[in-house]
């Protein structure tokens, strides 16, 4: 086929706004993380969603990418980590032991497909639970937090609202409601919640969450594709400090290993003050 100079110059501006538009929905304009030791009388918590994006069925992490997966976690120097989309119930053991000795990982299996959930810590265990929020399951833990205060963490990975908006609702809502109903100092809602809250006009079920809720990933940016956030970290009492310059995302490279697809999620760091 002959290419004349219209369709030379058509073809380029195709192409040219292609290009722009992937690089506009892959950029976060979001506050990157920068690593470095915890300091005293903070609280770090991470939450990564570390399975791919691909079109094969099975989207959880491959043991291929342990090694890298625990290298960046360790380096984040958390007191908190909750992931998504793990393959088997071995691997956040497997992460546990080379975080060091002080590690424990607390697991289950959503129901989703084979996916496990795990919320990594630590810090001294007062009490473990699994509840089940929009068909999914999750891990509660109840904890004592650097300060000697009792901190109540809640995993959690919200059914996508493609395949129902209203149990990814009612996952979100559930899970909020059950950290809201235990007694603590500090309770914590962290994980894939599949959804992406409109922050600027504030719509009314952003509003019914702030109202118990602070968003502690409010300040981080947009974390997530095409300028969204759907990993967010909510946290009550509503006076509870975020260090912004101590937060935000990691930046990862497109992939680790041999692994079916890339990874879309970036892990998210906040850091509490607690003085």
């Amino acid at each position: 086929m002959k290419f004349t100079r219209k369709k030379t110059l058509t073809f380029l501006a195709i192409s040219s706004i292609l290009i722009i538009g992937c690089f506009w929905a892959r950029w976060r304009p979001a506050q990157r993380f920068e690593f470095n030791e915890r300091k005293n009388e903070t609280l770090r918590v991470v939450t990564w969603n570390v399975g791919y994006f691909t079109f094969i069925k099975n989207k959880n992490m491959r043991d291929t990418d342990l090694r890298e997966v625990t290298n960046i976690l360790k380096k984040a120097s958390a007191d908190v980590i909750v992931l998504q989309e793990l393959g088997d119930l071995k691997q956040p053991d497997y992460i546990a032991d080379k975080l060091g000795p002080e590690w424990n990982a607390y697991s289950c299996e959503t129901g989703h497909g084979s996916q496990v959930i795990s919320v990594l810590t630590k810090l001294t265990i007062l009490k473990e639970e699994q509840i089940e929020c929009g068909g999914r399951k999750t891990v509660g833990l109840s904890v004592i937090d650097p300060k000697g205060r009792t901190l109540y963490v809640l995993g959690i990975h919200a059914p996508h609202p493609a395949r129902s908006i209203e149990k990814n609702f009612e996952s979100i809502q559930c899970a909020l409601s059950h950290a809201n109903s235990r007694d603590g100092d500090i309770s914590i809602v962290v994980g894939d919640f599949n959804y992406n809250f409109d922050t600027e006009s504030k719509g009314e079920y952003y509003f019914e969450i702030l109202e118990g809720f602070e968003d502690s990933t409010a300040s981080i940016g947009e974390t997530y594709y095409a300028h969204t956030r759907i990993d967010h970290i909510f946290n009550k009492p509503l006076n509870l400090k975020v260090l912004t310059e101590e937060s935000g995302i990691i930046d990862l490279g497109i992939r680790f290993a041999n692994v079916p697809g890339f990874r879309d999620h970036r892990p998210i760091v906040v850091t509490y003050s607690l003085s």
